[in-house]
């Protein structure tokens, strides 16, 4: 019978047990002086422009009835044995990890984080790397890169409303926290880096932002319109909240924004260098210049007015300091949308 008992235990994560031990109560660790906590950070970051707005997506008040915590998920195509609460989804300590087969070992930084500061990047940013509309892909960035902007969060290089959990973490990372987390995301294969599927219109599905911060359809064949200043960046399907790596998004973009942002990524007729001069000619990125094509446009749209509007600064800005004040409004979106729409 103990011999039972010890297979079974060492069986546990394939069984779906490894949902029940991220039930168990953890010791409370105690805050670390000196770091910043993101709940106090929240009331000083800059505010977006107001023409921005949608692309720095919070969760509205949540006026209804609160959801039950111990309400058991299993996700799509996930194997069956995999259950995780709600409770367990948000765990910012240990989010699932529904398809293990799909990646590489993960370093604890990734899979768990460090309590109490630090969470795990899986929690924001997925096991494969692609992220949500509201957080940033990370899929493929180079290593060097990635470490940049880590510590550009940590210097105050980079602030807007959606920061400061990423400020809070930088403070309390490690330089080895930082290399192992760069290192496992800079190694996903580029076939899983497509997450969003770009669609020129003047209208999209109804949509709005759910109490988890997530941009979703509504129910119904309701339609509104795609104004020239805004792109909806939807999720697939509901799955995209139980942190499913394998659900994208689908951006809703301005009609012409597609043939006006190729003309900005070219240079804007001469008024600066073209992305590809340093993103390469396929816009996937080269030595320690991070990729654009495939990438989030609401992420790209924050990056870009975080620049112009200098919320993003630091030497981490690299070349992006003398050309993002040359870029109108406009000019974010309809490239944002372009940049969005080519092959990872």
């Amino acid at each position: 019978m103990k011999k039972l008992l010890i297979a079974v235990l060492a069986l546990a994560p394939m069984l779906g047990l490894a949902g029940y031990a991220l039930a168990q109560p953890r010791p409370q660790v105690p805050n670390k002086p000196g770091v910043p906590l993101a709940r106090d950070l929240q009331a000083k970051m800059p505010k977006p422009q107001a023409l921005f707005d949608w692309a720095y997506p919070m969760a509205p008040p949540n006026t209804g009835p609160r959801p039950d915590p111990d309400e058991t998920f299993t996700a799509e195509g996930a194997d069956p044995s995999l259950k995780f609460t709600r409770r367990q989804i948000s765990d910012g300590f240990g989010p699932p990890d529904w398809f293990p087969k799909d990646h590489a070992p993960m370093p604890r930084i990734v899979s768990n984080g460090r309590e109490p500061h630090v969470r795990a990047c899986t929690l924001c940013h997925l096991t494969s790397g692609i992220g949500h509309a509201e957080s940033a892909p990370v899929s493929g960035l180079p290593i060097k890169y990635f470490i940049r902007q880590i510590v550009a969060f940590r210097d105050g290089d980079r602030v807007n409303i959606r920061a400061p959990n990423m400020i809070e973490m930088a403070h309390d990372m490690t330089d080895k926290e930082m290399r192992d987390a760069a290192n496992y995301y800079a190694r996903i294969p580029r076939a899983q880096w497509k997450s969003v599927r770009v669609v020129e219109t003047s209208r999209a599905p109804a949509n709005s932002i759910f109490p988890s911060g997530k941009r979703m359809f509504e129910k119904g064949a309701n339609t509104i319109p795609v104004d020239p200043m805004t792109i909806y960046e939807v999720a697939e399907n509901y799955q995209v909240e139980l942190r499913n790596p394998r659900v994208g998004f689908a951006a809703y973009v301005p009609s012409g924004s597609l043939a006006k942002g190729r003309v900005v990524s070219l240079g804007n007729k001469g008024a600066f260098r073209s992305c590809a001069s340093c993103h390469g000619n396929d816009l996937r990125g080269r030595e320690d210049v991070p990729r654009l094509a495939g990438r989030s446009p609401s992420y790209l749209v924050r990056q870009l007015a975080d620049m112009k509007y200098g919320h993003r600064k630091g030497k981490a800005l690299g070349d992006m300091k003398d050309i993002a004040p040359k870029l109108s409004d406009a000019d974010i979106v309809n490239v944002a949308a372009y940049l969005a729409s080519r092959n990872p």
